[in-house]
């Protein structure tokens, strides 16, 4: 089994070198030396391929290695503050449509998961809906009639994705220092993250939690259709949902056709996407075109669960701050709460200057009317600034900026002269005041008994515990300083001078008194030594005017 493993990887990493030739990235195949391994077919890249920008040579080159890498760069997408936003926005642009497999492999997996046969759970055949780099949905009828929609993982595809991640960690530790000419710190790091995510996704559990819960935030909403889960027809591999009937948004004629006006359906879209962030603070992290399907003029359906997103209370309340002070004008106050939501990984950065940057950016969008902002180019300029300073969202964050941008896009499909900015206002305003009502003021002093309470309880336990750890000697407090360093370089500094003025005042006093005490040997009659010492004293003094000046502190 392992000499058959080692040959699948072989044979993988051929596969994989040869496309990097062939779209142009000899130098990384030359920092790889594979050629000194394994033998691989020499390729030269097509002069139409050479004319590509890198980014796009990248994202042609992803395309090619399969739905690993497919769906690594999709869930890096998603990151700009792990790889260079050029890259992210070409890896937004991929598109997650395989080649099926066999409807043989895949009724395996109805008998591993289940112990039967899928003509046994369902009544007659399953049809083919789409295909995907983790799995294949199929329509197909319930016993009863009931119409669904199957979601299959397909077979082998975790330990597919595992060996090319061991592929990719074995790649990167060999490119580590080339990558970073690409824009790509941190290789490790992104694998991991990428790891984390996929794992998520090939657990279709976890996007059945994720259909209950957002049906749950939705089950008095009638503008919205929830698909509903069969639980026990659903598992680790397999998710069985209701079938949704309606139209794709990204089919604008056949929404026409229907007497479905779409521009009421993006407005319908953005309404529902704002819900989710500003009321259930949980969202759709993903509603893409094909995500999305019109029922009828005032009905909407989000699919496919995989991908969701979660803010927290204190960042909803920041994102909600930034843009309300955005709306008012107030460029400053929306930069520091921008700065509320992110992470800063330069100690030294420079804040007001940062904001300042920041406030240049949103006055120029902000300027003149809502109608001509696009939140897509706003956001985008946003991180590229964020990114020069070394300044990141937290990972949910970025999933909001995504899916703001995706629905705005959608939006715009449907709907030339569809705003995003002028739509999102009213949610704004309404929260902003909301929050800040007598009745959000009540509701919060309404938890202080709690809060009093539960500190009244936990205290004597951690004063125990306290008091314990100091009888045993194991009471530590640590301290972190951070950025002090120029200060203590400075006080350092300060203290020399002052130790060489002390020295130069003591050698001033000390020749002043030989002279007045005439101490031989004398020259015209003043001492010698105590001409030798103004002397020195003078001399040092000169020193320490000099480097005072020098520095413009004199």
């Amino acid at each position: 089994m392992r000499v058959w493993q080692t040959l699948k990887q072989i044979e993988r990493y051929q596969q994989i070198a040869s496309i990097l030739l062939k779209n142009g990235f000899e130098n990384l195949i030359v920092a790889l030396e594979v050629q000194k391994h394994i033998r691989i077919p020499f390729t030269t890249p097509k002069s139409d391929i050479l004319l590509l920008s890198r980014s796009d040579r990248i994202k042609k080159t992803i395309e090619e290695l399969g739905p690993t890498f497919i769906k690594f760069a999709q869930i890096l997408s998603t990151r700009p503050d792990l790889i260079p936003l050029e890259l992210a926005d070409a890896f937004s642009k991929l598109q997650d449509e395989v080649s099926p497999v066999g409807f043989d492999e895949i009724e395996q997996v109805f008998f591993e998961e289940f112990g039967k046969r899928s003509g046994e759970l369902f009544e007659g055949e399953l049809i083919l809906v789409a295909s995907a780099s983790l799995g294949q949905v199929y329509r197909g009828y319930l016993k009863d009639g009931t119409d669904v929609a199957i979601k299959v993982q397909k077979p082998n595809i975790a330990q597919k994705i595992a060996s090319d991640i061991a592929i990719m960690r074995q790649i990167g530790s060999f490119l580590k220092d080339r990558l970073k000419e690409y824009g790509i710190d941190d290789v490790d790091m992104i694998i991991d993250e990428f790891e984390k995510s996929i794992r998520k996704e090939l657990d279709f559990n976890i996007e059945s939690l994720n259909l209950k819960r957002f049906s749950k935030n939705f089950s008095n909403n009638p503008k919205i259709k929830v698909p509903k889960l069969y639980e026990d027809l659903s598992s680790q591999r397999i998710l069985t949902m209701e079938y949704i009937e309606g139209i794709k948004v990204s089919n604008r004629q056949k929404l026409i056709e229907n007497s479905i006006d779409p521009s009421a359906v993006a407005h319908i879209g953005f309404e529902l996407l704002c819900e989710q962030i500003f009321v259930h603070r949980y969202f759709h992290a993903d509603p893409h075109p094909g995500n999305i399907f019109a029922l009828d003029e005032e009905t909407i359906s989000f699919i496919d669960f995989g991908m969701m997103g979660r803010i927290s209370q204190r960042d909803q309340r920041y994102f909600v701050d930034m843009i309300y002070y955005i709306v008012k004008n107030e460029e400053e106050k929306a930069a520091y709460n921008l700065l509320k939501l992110a992470k800063i990984n330069d100690e030294n950065m420079n804040i007001d200057a940062f904001c300042k940057d920041m406030g240049d950016i949103i006055s120029t969008y902000f300027y003149g009317s809502l109608r001509n902002i696009s939140i897509q180019n706003l956001l985008n300029d946003i991180v590229a600034l964020m990114s020069r300073y070394k300044v990141y969202f937290r990972e949910d964050n970025y999933l909001l900026t995504k899916a703001l941008i995706t629905i705005e896009g959608v939006g715009k499909q449907l709907d030339p002269d569809f705003n995003a900015a002028e739509n999102i206002k009213p949610f704004v305003l309404d929260f902003f005041k909301n929050s800040r009502s007598i009745g959000a003021f009540v509701s919060k002093i309404g938890d202080l008994p709690k809060a009093l309470t539960d500190f009244a309880i936990d205290f004597p336990d951690d004063m125990k515990m306290l008091v314990k750890k100091l009888k045993d000697g194991n009471f530590k407090i640590e301290f972190e300083h951070i950025g002090l360093e120029s200060l203590e370089h400075s006080i350092e500094k300060s203290f020399n001078r002052l130790s060489i003025a002390i020295i130069i005042a003591a050698v001033l006093i000390g020749s002043s008194l030989l002279s007045f005490a005439k101490m031989p040997p004398l020259v015209f009659g003043i001492p010698i030594f105590g001409l030798v010492g103004f002397m020195i004293a003078l001399l040092m003094g000169a020193i320490l005017i000099v480097s005072i000046y020098k520095r413009g502190k004199l």
